[in-house]
């Protein structure tokens, strides 16, 4: 009999542990729920269907101490959003409100739901889910509209016909043409009340204004999508525009004038005149208080001034309808300014090459195939940034780095172009005459101002303190750097130019620097 007993002691013995063993290993996991109320995210809306949160009700036998809720996208890793610490106020009860602000609203279209992991006073978990659908309304749809309308230009009505349809329903239907300027739309009339119907049938009279050449329909559903419809009106608005009449083909710089006549169907309300002195048209007149009338005969005051090459002519009527008129400037430079060229020393590399040819500049990764057509390069040196002669770069050429990789020179340096530089000095006699005609807006003969000077320098570097014949900066005075660039593939050929220096940003490390400069090229 003892011998039977001992056994069955042992077994149950061994049952007790295994019982004890598994209740230990699920300790931690508390009594509870986590509300899963399914909510819909609206693509268009960029909220909730229940509202701009997301709430769960939880429940916990021994309350609510921090909640962690985690997003969930079926091609993204878990992310944390929202983290609540209950802690001092640990109840059975908890509402957990995610404001809509957490969620990546613009990347939800494999949202999945939000996990919630709750610990609980007593330090064991509950575990929930809050499932997310993705709704993704379509836009509204057009049909049965014309691609193009013949406008009637006498101030009968103009039937614009067609449906619009939406699944979700129209709330306003909006008319814009582009009477003003050639497609930039102006709002003629919006149709509301429209009860949010799920087809709706247009038919809108148009009353054609001056010089539209284009409709659009512009239909908004209840979840304010737009969707947009542009019909063509064949139309030759030049019979609306001002017109400009018997004005010169072109002007000689010594003419004081321009003269001419402008006629409108409307009546003008002013004329402006403009000239692209500075490379960009600016206005130098406007002839105001016109008061309507529809023949005016032109007489605009005008100086030349060097580096312009158009005069422009704006005229606009009572409408602000505006018609222009673009009058060449008979006038030969032996220069071509460029203006406002940025260059990057080698380690930010975009823009570490100078083309002489069309004033542009390259970057790090295009001076292999450049090297024989650069002009010059912008380089930072250990004592400041610096302008560099291409033959004067076999030394530095592995600091030019593209994706990492250093530049090696293809062909031997002494091949390339062996540009020279001297910083021009204003206390200097032979050279204050140049700043002088800087100065005066004259500067363009730079064979005539610099073929006697010895330009000589390979490399002229930045110093906001100290100036020579190769230190320059932004001062005037000090400011301007005569060069001497040679012919691409003729080295005994050579133009001249002339570098403004504007500005001089000097990075960290030197290599991170910029350069902004004007620069006249020799034709």
């Amino acid at each position: 009999m003892k011998k039977i007993l001992k056994p069955l002691l042992l077994c149950c013995l061994a049952i007790v542990i295994i019982a004890g063993c598994k209740k230990n290993e699920f300790s931690d996991v508390g009594d509870g729920t986590v509300e899963a109320k399914e909510h819909t995210f609206n693509r268009a809306t960029k909220i909730f269907d229940l509202g701009s949160e997301l709430k769960s009700n939880i429940a916990a036998a021994e309350g609510v101490k921090f909640v962690y809720a985690y997003l969930q996208r079926s091609d993204k890793p878990d992310s944390l959003i929202h983290v609540t610490d209950n802690k001092g106020v640990i109840s059975p009860t908890y509402e957990l409100v995610i404001p809509i602000t957490a969620f990546p609203v613009n990347n939800m279209s494999t949202v999945k739901g939000v996990k919630v992991l709750v610990k609980q006073g007593s330090n064991s978990s509950l575990e929930g889910f809050v499932p997310i659908v993705y709704f993704d309304p379509a836009l509204p749809q057009f049909s049965t509209f014309p691609t193009s309308i013949n406008a009637d230009l006498n101030g009968n009505p103009t039937a614009i016909v067609g449906t619009i349809k939406s699944a979700y329903g129209i709330k306003q239907v909006d008319i814009l043409d582009d009477y003003q300027t050639e497609n930039t739309y102006v709002l003629a009339n919006s149709i509301t009340g429209i009860a949010n119907v799920k087809e709706y049938a247009l038919n809108y009279a148009y009353n054609y204004r001056k010089a539209a050449q284009h409709i659009k329909v512009r239909a908004i559903d209840i979840y304010d999508q737009v969707n947009e419809l542009i019909i063509d009106m064949p139309v030759d608005v030049s019979i609306f525009k001002p017109t400009f009449k018997s004005f010169p083909s072109s002007i000689a710089t010594t003419a004081t004038s321009v003269v001419g006549q402008i006629t409108s169907i409307t009546g003008l309300k002013k004329v402006d005149i403009y000239d692209d002195r500075n490379g960009t048209y600016q206005l130098l007149g406007t002839v105001n208080n016109l008061n309507g009338v529809k023949t005016y005969s032109y007489n605009g005051a005008y100086s030349f001034a060097m580096r312009a090459e158009h005069v422009k002519i704006i005229a606009v009527d009572t409408e602000d309808l505006q018609s222009e008129l673009i009058i060449p400037i008979n006038v030969t430079y032996l220069s071509k300014l460029y203006r406002d060229v940025t260059m990057t020393a080698q380690t930010a590399g975009t823009a570490t090459i100078f083309f002489d040819s069309n004033g542009t500049t390259g970057g790090n990764c295009e001076l292999n195939a450049s090297e024989l057509t650069m002009a010059f390069l912008f380089y930072g040196t250990g004592n400041g940034p610096t302008f560099y002669a291409p033959t004067n770069t076999t030394n530095v050429a592995s600091n030019f780095r593209c994706n990492g990789a250093s530049w090696v020179l293809s062909r031997p340096a002494a091949e390339f172009r062996a540009t020279r530089f001297r910083v021009l000095l204003s206390s200097v006699a032979a050279e204050k005459s140049i700043y002088d005609d800087f100065a005066n807006g004259n500067l363009d003969d730079l064979a005539f101002r610099l073929n006697g000077l010895t330009i000589s320098s390979s490399g002229p570097r930045y110093d906001a303190n100290s100036t020579s014949a190769s230190l320059f900066n932004t001062n005037t005075g000090s400011n301007l750097i005569a060069v001497k660039i040679p012919d691409i593939g003729n080295p005994n050929a050579s133009k001249f130019a002339i570098i403004h220096v504007k500005e001089v940003m000097v990075g960290t490390p030197v290599g991170n620097s910029t350069i902004k400069f004007d620069i006249y090229i020799q034709k």
